[in-house]
């Protein structure tokens, strides 16, 4: 079963972003879009001399994720040009959402360089109100809960002069107002482990964060390494009404094989402490595992990810992942293995000068089969 929640509507935003690709798959010179919208070399759509300028990319949200029923949104990814030679391009991305649970949620992130690139940055904010599945005891009836949340977060690196690394503090603020959405025997017993997180909290962090990047494009990357290590403190010290600490480490490794192959493979362990609240112990980030399916003290993610570029503008991909979790503190959860997913997707170079792609992938996991829209790599959100 393919999870597609609001067929009508989705339907028809789906098929609309299909005809967008399609103008791609033949020369549209005899279109009078303008030089933003054509690439001058081959004709073909291309939105490489917008960005260049500065400009900015609509993206349609449709969102698939079956732990909140689907649903529709907008974002707006801003590019601005790099002020020195080599250095990333900056990017603002900023826009909202709304569920078929009635989820909703919006917020802004910028992201750059300053002082010729030798300082990295990047802050956001936003609030939401979701209604969330947790999966406890290791079973499969899900239990929603509600959390109305407010964020901000910020961090800035020292890129160390003539290495790949930097290094830099990190700021983590959120509230969060949390009831049970579902009755029941089961609620009732979960309700006794997560009372102390019942009603509204504050979580402040302060942390280290140290990255190491040797990424051919930061957005769509075929060759080098990206490897993030994050420790985060929360205490009351800071403001935090609970004391615990989280970590992650994701690595990114990319090799090209020949002009039209290239293999790439994700690691990421997350892990808490005791005391961390139950809705931010990590779970499996797989494509093709619903959000917070598999939660633990401890989230092992693996996917590995080959390409093969079938013309200029074309490319396909094919893609297997591996999931499990460890538990140690938590009376909620149970440890979880053996979780594999499987699929496969396309991507059109959207901006050749720059190197970015969109595209659609198909995922199956234990569950359902499930899929999403991508903007630069399937990977963007847990690079840096």
């Amino acid at each position: 079963m393919i999870v597609w929640p609001y067929r009508a509507i989705v339907s028809r935003v789906f098929l609309i972003g299909i005809a967008f690709l399609g103008f791609a798959t033949t020369p549209v010179l005899a279109f009078d879009w303008g030089a933003d919208l054509l690439d001058p070399e081959d004709g073909y759509l291309d939105v490489s001399g917008l960005l260049g300028r500065g400009g900015f990319i609509p993206v349609p949200v449709i969102i698939t994720e079956p732990a909140v029923d689907g649903g529709l949104g907008i974002a707006g990814q801003f590019i601005h040009p790099p002020t020195t030679p080599d250095a990333a391009p900056g990017r603002t991305i900023m826009g909202g959402a709304y569920t078929g649970n009635g989820s909703w949620g919006g917020g802004l992130v910028q992201q750059g360089t300053f002082a010729e690139g030798q300082w990295l940055y990047r802050f956001g904010f936003g609030v939401a109100d979701v209604t969330l599945p947790i999966f406890p005891f290791g079973g499969s009836n899900e239990i929603d809960y509600r959390n109305g949340m407010k964020f901000g977060f910020g961090n800035i690196r020292y890129k160390i002069p003539d290495t790949s690394f930097s290094v830099g503090p990190r700021f983590i603020y959120r509230t969060s107002d949390v009831s049970l959405s579902t009755q029941g025997p089961l609620a009732d017993q979960v309700n006794t482990i997560i009372d102390r997180f019942v009603d509204e909290r504050q979580y402040t962090a302060l942390g280290l964060s140290m990255n190491y990047d040797t990424r051919n494009n930061p957005i769509t990357p075929t060759q080098g390494i990206n490897a993030i290590l994050t420790f985060d403190a929360y205490s009351d010290t800071f403001g935090s009404d609970r004391t615990f600490n989280a970590s992650q480490l994701d690595i990114h490794a990319f090799q090209e094989f020949g002009d039209a192959w290239s293999l790439g493979t994700k690691l990421s362990i997350d892990t808490v402490s005791k005391g961390a609240p139950f809705f931010m112990s990590p779970s499996v980030d797989l494509r093709g595992v619903q959000s917070g399916r598999y939660q633990g003290d401890t989230a092992l993610s693996i996917e590995t990810e080959l390409r093969r570029q079938l013309t200029p503008r074309w490319a396909g991909v094919v893609f297997g992942g591996y999931g499990q979790t460890f538990v140690n503190n938590s009376r909620l959860y149970e440890p979880q293995d053996n979780i594999w997913t499987y699929g496969a997707g396309i991507r059109y170079r959207i901006a050749r000068k720059l190197g970015i792609d969109v595209g659609l992938d198909i995922a199956r996991g234990p569950e359902d089969t499930t899929f999403y829209i991508q903007f630069g790599h399937a990977w963007a959100r847990s690079m840096d």
